[in-house]
């Protein structure tokens, strides 16, 4: 099943295999599902024999980068909507910016709570005759046809990490639980469960968020005073293996349990990465099920709990 959802992805590799491109939009936060998308798709560039022109965040992308013919690719998520505001509004001034270069958007959720923003936003996108929008489930795939023509689904990129091995004796309940904007109602038969462990991934990156806040302000200085090569190598040079470090971590903390029970869509993926028996909670707009229903729900990994 893992080999399978990592081969849906070959339209991503159709599309850029020749060309120059940018990855743009890197997570540099704490969320340790979005820096195994980020993982994900590295090891995919790496395996297709790939390799992007510069990797930056969206801040830190500068448009005298691009020439003409490059191709901007855009991480993979779940922040295409407006629960996340911010980020779609850089990546649309993106997107207005360059009408003749190809966008990828590699595996999105797409969700809007307001009809206006959608459409706002599907006025921007619909300006531009070559945008690629990956989405990882049919709800998305819906509401991204609004967007663009050229709408495909496909798995998280954080497949392509399989096989993570897990090592050593597990035991015990750990649990993943959201604390942010997508939390869930938990289900009746979870409220009363008892847990060896109970966390979220900004409590397993801990103390070490400073690493996060010193690559913020590097960033600010190298935009600041223009340094463009400064600004090219944060990501690779210093922020890509300190996400490594974090994800590692999320990955012995799941090494050292015999069971997961999350409410985070990378909880159940990374569960899937090692093998790991897990209970799925949707999140607060379905997220987690309409995966699991798209891709993983034949796996006997894996038990969803629907409110």
């Amino acid at each position: 099943m893992m080999q399978d959802l990592q081969n849906k992805h070959d339209t991503i590799h159709d599309l850029l295999k020749g060309r120059d491109f940018h990855y743009i939009d890197i997570p540099m936060h704490d969320n340790i599902g979005d820096l195994l998308i980020m993982q994900g798709t590295l090891a995919f560039f790496k395996k297709k024999r790939l390799s992007p022109r510069t990797i930056s965040t969206s801040w830190a992308f500068d448009p005298s980068w691009v020439k003409p013919g490059d191709v901007l690719v855009f991480h993979g998520g779940g922040n295409f909507g407006d629960l996340y505001a911010n980020i779609n509004q850089i990546r649309e001034e993106i997107i207005a910016r360059f009408p003749g270069n190809r966008i990828v958007m590699l595996p999105q959720t797409v969700f809007f709570a307001s009809e206006t923003a959608r459409d706002r936003s599907v006025a921007v996108f619909r300006q531009h005759a070559d945008v690629h929008i990956f989405v990882r489930d049919k709800a998305s795939q819906q509401i991204a046809n609004r967007f663009s023509e050229n709408v495909y689904l496909a798995p998280d990129m954080a497949h392509h990490l399989y096989p993570i091995a897990s090592g050593g004796k597990a035991s015990g309940v750990l649990r993943i639980e959201r604390v942010d904007t997508e939390k869930p109602v938990v289900p009746e038969s979870l409220k009363d469960a008892q847990f060896d462990t109970r966390t979220d991934w900004i409590e397993v990156v801990g103390t070490d968020k400073r690493l996060i806040d010193f690559a913020w302000r590097i960033q600010a200085a190298f935009i600041k005073r223009g340094w463009q090569t400064c600004k090219k190598l944060i990501g690779p040079w210093y922020w890509i293996p300190v996400a490594q470090r974090f994800s590692s971590r999320a990955v012995a903390l799941f090494a050292r349990h015999e069971h997961i029970v999350t409410d985070r869509l990378h909880g159940h993926i990374l569960a899937c990465l090692m093998d790991k028996h897990h209970t799925v909670i949707d999140n607060s707009y379905g997220k987690n099920s309409t995966y699991i229903d798209e891709w993983t729900a034949h796996s006997d990994l894996v038990r969803l709990v629907k409110v």
